[in-house]
């Protein structure tokens, strides 16, 4: 993330979306508000996309949280606003749960600066070298950046 450009790139783990709609509060739900507010720049696939569309989709999950259609809609157009990219063909580093795999390649082919999750497949890997600068962080470590970033003075 250089000086000039501020906002972080960042891919954000299905389940963060998840846990953020239908859970309004906590962490992931602040998560949704600060990409809501611009603080960041969300990086996405269209397979994530497909993904989170069928997990909206399910009347069963929906209708138990109380998810209004609205809600929904909203969700799905600021999701059209983020920046598209290809997932990179391969991931250089070992991953243990394959259902990973496309995060991490979202991350690599959209030269995300985070990938915000939390799943402790993803966690287990955040200090290796293989991924270069992009950074694997908790929901709380994540908001915690971007409390800096805002700070007056910041320099990037």
């Amino acid at each position: 993330m250089s000086a000039g450009n501020a906002k972080p790139r960042t891919v954000v783990d299905t389940n963060v979306f998840v846990s953020g709609m239908f859970f309004p509060r906590g962490k992931p739900f602040a998560l949704l508000n600060a990409w809501e507010r611009e603080a960041f720049r969300l990086i996405i696939t269209d397979e994530q996309y497909a993904e989170l569309y069928d997990v909206f989709r399910r009347s069963s999950l929906v209708d138990r949280y109380t998810l209004a259609d609205e809600i929904v809609r909203t969700f799905f157009h600021r999701l059209n606003a983020a920046d598209r990219v290809q997932p990179s063909a391969a991931v250089p580093i070992p991953v243990r749960d394959p259902k990973d795999v496309p995060i991490l390649a979202a991350a690599i082919g959209g030269n995300a600066d985070y990938v915000v999750t939390g799943d402790k497949e993803l966690l287990v890997l955040r200090d290796d070298p293989r991924l270069g600068r992009i950074a694997i962080v908790t929901i709380a470590d994540f908001l915690h950046v971007l409390d800096t970033i805002t700070q007056p003075g910041y320099q990037g």
